[in-house]
Parts: C-alpha cells; sequence; structure tokens
C-alpha cells in the first residue's frame, strides 16, 4: 500500500517538472522572439531616415535647379526687353540727328541762295552806280585839263548860254568818298591764319550815300584767303565813311577800300 502511494506522489512529480521545462522553454521562446523583433526594428529605423534625407536632398536640389531655370528665363526676358528698348531708342536717336542734319543743310542751302541773291543785286546796283559815278568823274577831270590848259587869244563874243554851261561844267570839284578808319576797331588776325602765316591785300567797295553810311559791301579783289577777305568786309562794314561831293555836296557813290593783312615777327 505504502508503495502504491509513494509510485503515485513519484508519477505526479515528474508531471510538475515536464510542466515546469515546457513553460521555461516556451518563457525563452518568448523571450528570444521578442529580442529578434527589437533588434529589427531598431535595424529599419536608420535606413527609413537615410532614405528620408536622401528623397529630400533630391527635392530640394531639383527645386533649386527650377527655381535657377526659372530666374534665368525671367533675366532674359528682361535682357531682351532692354535690348530692344535700347535698340528702339538708339535708332529714334538717329533719325532725329539725321532730321536735324537734313534740316541744317536746307537752312544753309536757303541762307546761301538768299544771300547769292542779294549779292547779285548788290552787285548790280554797285555796278550802275560806279559807272554813273565813273561818268561824272571822267567828265569832271576833263573839263578841269580844259581849265587848266593854256588859254588861246581869242575875240571876244558876246556870252551864250552853251558858254555858261561849259563854264559851269568846267568848275566842278569832285571829292571821292573814304573810309573813316578811326570810326572802327581794325580787324583782328584770325588765328587760323596766323597760324599757316596767311597775308595778302584785299580790295573791297561799299555804297556809301549822302550821310556816309556804307552799304552793300563785295570783295573786289581778294588776298588769296576767303578767311582773311571776309573777316576784313565784316569789320570795316560798321565803319563811317565820308560821303562822295561834288562842289562841296555829299551825293551817293561807291568807295574802294584796300586793308593789308601782315603777319609781324
Amino acid at each position: 500500500m505504502n508503495e502504491a502511494v509513494g509510485a503515485v506522489d513519484r508519477k505526479q512529480g515528474m508531471a510538475q517538472s515536464a510542466e515546469s521545462v515546457v513553460a521555461i522553454a516556451l518563457l525563452c521562446v518568448c523571450a528570444a522572439a521578442g529580442l529578434a523583433a527589437w533588434l529589427l526594428s531598431g535595424d529599419d529605423k536608420p535606413a527609413i531616415s537615410a532614405d528620408r534625407s536622401d528623397i529630400a536632398k533630391v527635392a530640394s536640389v531639383q527645386g533649386d535647379e527650377r527655381l535657377q531655370s526659372e530666374e534665368q528665363a525671367v533675366l532674359a526676358e528682361w535682357q531682351r526687353r532692354l535690348d530692344g528698348e535700347f535698340s528702339q531708342r538708339e535708332q529714334n536717336l538717329r533719325q532725329q540727328a539725321q532730321l536735324a542734319t537734313l534740316q541744317q543743310q536746307s537752312e544753309a542751302l536757303a541762307m546761301a541762295q538768299a544771300s547769292a541773291e542779294a549779292a547779285a543785286r548788290a552787285a548790280e546796283v554797285a555796278e550802275a552806280r560806279a559807272l554813273s559815278a565813273e561818268k561824272e568823274r571822267q567828265l569832271a577831270l576833263a573839263k578841269i585839263r580844259e581849265r587848266e590848259a593854256p588859254a588861246k587869244p581869242v575875240e571876244s563874243k558876246p556870252a551864250t548860254a552853251a558858254n555858261k554851261a561849259a563854264s559851269a561844267v568846267a568848275a566842278i570839284d569832285t571829292v571821292p568818298a573814304s573810309i573813316d578808319w578811326n570810326s572802327c576797331a581794325r580787324p583782328e588776325y584770325p588765328e587760323e591764319s596766323v597760324r599757316f602765316g596767311q597775308q595778302g591785300t584785299v580790295t573791297m567797295s561799299f555804297v556809301v550815300d549822302a550821310e556816309g553810311n556804307a552799304s552793300e559791301g563785295k570783295v573786289v579783289e581778294t588776298s588769296g584767303t576767303r578767311r582773311l577777305d571776309y573777316r576784313a568786309l565784316s569789320a570795316l562794314s560798321r565803319c563811317d565813311f565820308e560821303p562822295e561831293r561834288v562842289n562841296g555836296k555829299p551825293v551817293a557813290s561807291v568807295a574802294q577800300v584796300r586793308f593789308t593783312w601782315k603777319l609781324t615777327r
């Protein structure tokens, strides 16, 4: 009896030992599974973070490239607009300069034509007056020569109207017009003519009225340099003149004036 009870106790102790071994084995398996899961979860996180960082870097680079491309496109568009505006402005400025040049040339041509016409009219008037004055001078000289010639004895005859007229013509006294050098400043030597050593004598003619006012001046004989000619003509046109006098009476006439340009060393 006692042996049977001991056998039963031994069987129960062995069953309990087997259950404990199984529980310990299950606990070890669970611990190993948990450890493996923990290790696996710890290795994946850095990989995921690394992937996300690479994606962010790629997106940032692509964004920068897109922004740079857009900026370059905007700058190119502004450059194109600025080039077009500057080109249009330069074209407008060139057109304005051409129009101004054409206008100046037209005005210069009109002034030249007007001056030529005025000079032609002045030349005609001066020539007519010069011919008239020359005739008067020749007549006066002829009468003076006749008056200064030795008188021939003639029979006394009654005075006639013809004799009286001849005596009046013989009594004509003419004093040519002359310039008053003290009434105006002498012409100044042009710097260009001084530099190039230009000299010469210019002869000019002026129409002088009975009051001594000169007009319609022109160059009769050049000095060889137009610059010297017109500098002298311009200066002497502002001078006063003594009018020509016939028997003491001032009359209009044409006066000739000579001016010599000479360099002093």
